[in-house]
């Protein structure tokens, strides 16, 4: 497999960029590329360009720039996971396997039962460690758009303000219907809002506020599943109704059911 790096800003055949240095260490010592070996870089916007090593040098590495190339691995229904933050190395699984699920946006959630609590600064480094597990899941799974990364919040005031979306979920078990039951809106999917509690599920309060919100609640199916299982769970189940999972290239109007 061709190796990737993410390179932020324009593109252009023909040009030369210059790594910094922590990628610069990546590309020479952990891939161990060589002058004149061919990569892949993509600007976080949905570009990607062939790339070929001119300088390696941990300390600085300078790349040629070649021809744009296609961009395939965006899927056509746009998804949104709004997942309450959860402890340990829960929540980076959730973000990394997400991106790969092909999220469109990320939005971390403080609920009332989150067994994590970020003070301002806290939510910073959190957000900085978050937004480089976006881009090394983008580099691993041959995404071209980083999917965005919203700012940590609480799910009340979340809730308060306009969400847009069709359709608006909320997992919640024992729902009356489930994710693979729901019903192709009239107006079309996408981009789809899911929203997922933390490991003892949302109160009553908030599912309440959600569903005055317009969230519709449905439940993943007879199990009860963790909350790092539950988001990245529904997220396969609606790319692969709407979305490109398990495609073969055709557009999500064409097999919604």
């Amino acid at each position: 497999m061709t190796p990737r790096l993410h390179l932020p800003g324009p593109l252009a055949a023909g040009a030369t960029a210059t790594l910094e240095r922590e990628q610069s260490h990546y590309a020479s010592r952990v891939l161990r590329l060589r002058p004149g070996d061919a990569l892949e870089v993509f600007d976080g916007a949905g570009a990607r360009h062939a790339a070929t090593i001119r300088e390696a040098d941990p300390r600085r590495c300078v790349l040629l720039l070649g021809a744009r190339l296609p961009s395939p691995a965006e899927s056509p229904f746009r998804v949104v996971l709004a997942q309450c933050l959860s402890a340990g190395e829960k929540m980076d699984w959730t973000i990394e396997k997400a991106v790969e699920l092909g999220v469109s946006a990320i939005v971390p959630l403080q609920s009332r039962r989150s067994l994590v609590r970020l003070d301002e600064d806290r939510a910073r480094r959190r957000a900085e460690h978050w937004q480089r597990l976006v881009v090394a899941a983008c580099m691993q799974c041959g995404r071209d758009r980083l999917p965005e990364l919203a700012p940590v919040r609480t799910l009340e005031d979340w809730l308060a303000a306009p969400v847009a979306g069709a359709p608006r979920l909320v997992l919640a078990p024992g729902a009356a219907i489930t994710i693979g039951e729901l019903a192709v809106p009239a107006g079309g999917v996408g981009p789809a809002v899911v929203l997922v509690g933390p490991e003892s599920g949302l109160a009553d309060e908030e599912l309440a506020q959600a569903r005055q919100a317009g969230f519709v609640a449905v439940s993943m199916g007879p199990r009860i599943l963790r909350t790092e299982t539950a988001g990245l769970a529904a997220l396969a189940v609606l790319q692969a109704r709407f979305g490109d999972l398990g495609a073969t290239g055709a557009p999500w109007q064409g097999r919604a059911s």
